[in-house]
């Protein structure tokens, strides 16, 4: 094959790879659903958001960054596909939230608003899933492409905390990293965002 022909072909996968990714994203983002929020204010290129109370499905890792990200998506989708006591299958919702914890990690997937309660969900089958209530809360938003490495975290981290502090706004507990794309999307089409709780002051209403 001449340099020119695999080129080319090149390419064309690549410009394959890329609709199959569109085309993907657009029925995720149409079938998933994603908790509601009001946008307070964006300023400085953050986002401040509230949203209301919801319920989480969550699970304590330890590990490293990828290993947690694999073992807590498989423990929360067998939650999710009937290893409850229910046999019930849940709808998949985004975003999947991950969160350090010093050394350990804590990933979160939000419950469905059809759930209102703890009460209305089946209980897990496996004890390392627990269900929490989660208050409503105001929330500092940084949003991102790519690829969600460790590094990337860090990064927008950073920035983030770097403007509320800039910002005058106080923050409340640690970062989480929201991933709201299904792994075939092309790291070029993803959503990803930093959130953190932040208290409310004077200039977001």
């Amino acid at each position: 094959m001449n340099k020119q022909r695999q080129t080319m072909l090149w390419a064309s996968s690549a410009a394959l790879m890329g609709a199959l990714g569109w085309v993907g994203w657009r029925r995720w983002r149409r079938e998933i659903e994603t908790p509601s929020y009001q946008v307070l204010a964006t300023k400085g290129g953050l986002e401040v958001r509230q949203y209301g109370p919801a319920v989480v499905a969550a699970t304590d890792l330890q590990g490293s960054f990828t290993e947690s990200l694999r073992a807590g998506f498989h423990l929360l989708a067998g939650y999710i596909f009937g290893g409850n006591q229910r046999h019930q299958s849940i709808a998949m919702t985004a975003p999947v939230g991950l969160q350090r914890r010093g050394n350990a990690w804590r990933m979160t997937f939000v419950m469905p608003s059809s759930f209102s309660s703890l009460e209305t969900l089946p209980a897990p089958n496996d004890s390392r899933v627990q269900l929490e209530p989660v208050p409503g809360r105001r929330v500092a938003v940084r949003r991102f492409s790519g690829s969600a490495t460790e590094a990337a975290m860090k990064e927008e981290e950073a920035w983030l905390l770097a403007e509320l502090r800039r910002q005058g706004l106080r923050p409340v507990g640690a970062p989480v990293l929201a991933q709201y794309n299904a792994p075939f999307v092309p790291p070029f089409m993803r959503r990803n965002e930093i959130h953190i709780d932040v208290q409310p002051l004077e200039w977001v209403h």
